[in-house]
């Protein structure tokens, strides 16, 4: 059973990767963990001479939903390093690459991608590499024969780090590819201590199964509802979350769902005025205490007004606010970690909505797009030769 359906339903109905990649990611994490403590010195090694180097700056990179991995850990990353560290997409780069990779200037660029076979992620580091004088590449990446491993394999400037196996999905939408690349982000910061992360691991991992065990079905009751447009909104290190929420439920509804995200305070400067009464309005409440503030203000507010759409909370913990529909709190009272850890657990809220949404939609959740006009790897993408102009 995945998600509440047995292997034999979800594969008649073109769901069974999906399900299975998202009820996977709390033993994958454990996996990942172990994965990486056995890489711990060949990892703290590298980072050790790199982020040494006087000036570094570190570019977080990667496309679609391993783009949002780095617009998740960038705050996060630069606080925790106390180094200059920027998210930029590799489309974003691509397309201009001279607006981003400064030739005098040392460069990490740590690039995320699933199968490391968008041609976007091979067209950056061959960029980075033309353009910039000194250049250092990590890459996380979950397949070991991607275009991404194979290019950079054995350069003494460049270490890989692979994913666990499982990790690379086989579904249309990244769910566990993304949580585990998310999570290997967090723990970088940790890496020469690696082992005293090992509770807040095991936690997390708990935390994620009594999220799918206890919350699945009340989540399936959601996905029932008439909306067609959905919005989530996070602030601060859960603006990445809102982000890939609203990708995941856009990409498994072939689109009749209108997905998008905001922040807490920007939503209010226009992007309001697309709450309708088809519209359900997806909260991720922070932990910080100061960030959490905004937060609550704008569910206050939303709550308040009339209208019918539909108001759904994730919060570390319950906050009754009156005209909330619905309300999920996590299990452990998970206040003292570090809020952009809060996104591989909320993440999976969403995640499962979406699997849900286009479930009972009719669509297949393992290929939601059947006549290829978006593809699992993307397609169609010529990348023209630079020349500096």
């Amino acid at each position: 059973m995945f998600l509440g359906y047995t292997e034999e339903s979800l594969k008649r109905g073109g769901g069974f990767a999906t399900a299975k990649e998202i009820h996977q990611q709390p033993y994958l994490w454990a996996e990942l963990y172990t994965s990486l403590l056995k890489q711990k010195d060949e990892i703290k090694g590298f980072l050790n001479n790199v982020l040494n180097i006087k000036g570094i700056k570190i570019i977080i990179s990667g496309a679609g939903t391993s783009a949002f991995i780095g617009n998740s850990t960038e705050g996060y990353l630069r606080r925790n390093l106390g180094l200059d560290v920027e998210a930029i997409d590799t489309t974003d780069i691509v397309a201009a690459p001279e607006n981003y990779l400064l030739k005098k200037r040392p460069t990490l660029l740590i690039s995320h991608a699933r199968s490391g076979n968008s041609p976007e992620s091979i067209a950056t580091i061959k960029l980075a590499e033309k353009l910039i004088e000194e250049v250092y590449f990590l890459n996380i990446t979950c397949n070991t024969e991607g275009r991404l491993a194979d290019y950079t394999s054995g350069k003494k400037n460049c270490l890989n780090l692979f994913m666990p196996k499982e990790a690379n999905d086989i579904g249309f939408a990244m769910t566990s590819s993304f949580t585990c690349m998310l999570l290997t982000d967090l723990l970088l910061p940790y890496i020469h201590e690696l082992e005293s992360k090992r509770e807040l691991i095991e936690k997390i991992s708990i935390e994620a199964q009594m999220i799918i065990s206890e919350d699945s079905s009340k989540v399936e009751d959601i996905s029932k509802q008439e909306f067609d447009r959905l919005i989530y909104l996070g602030s601060g290190d859960l603006k990445g979350c809102a982000q890939e929420a609203a990708l995941k439920s856009l990409e498994l509804s072939n689109g009749i769902v209108n997905a998008t995200y905001y922040t807490c305070l920007g939503f209010r400067h226009g992007p309001k005025a697309s709450i309708n009464d088809s519209t359900l309005v997806g909260f991720f409440v922070s932990n910080h205490p100061y960030t959490k503030l905004y937060d609550i203000d704008l569910i206050r507010e939303i709550a308040g007004e009339p209208g019918n759409r539909q108001l759904m909370a994730v919060m570390p913990k319950e906050t009754h606010i009156e005209g909330i529909d619905y309300v999920f709190k996590l299990k452990q009272g998970l206040n003292d970690i570090d809020p952009s850890f809060l996104t591989v657990l909320y993440i999976i809220y969403a995640q499962m909505l979406a699997f849900y949404k286009s479930w009972h939609l009719g669509i297949q959740p393992d290929n939601p797009n059947p006549e290829g006009r978006v593809n699992r790897v993307v397609k169609g993408v010529t990348v023209y030769e630079y020349l500096h102009l």
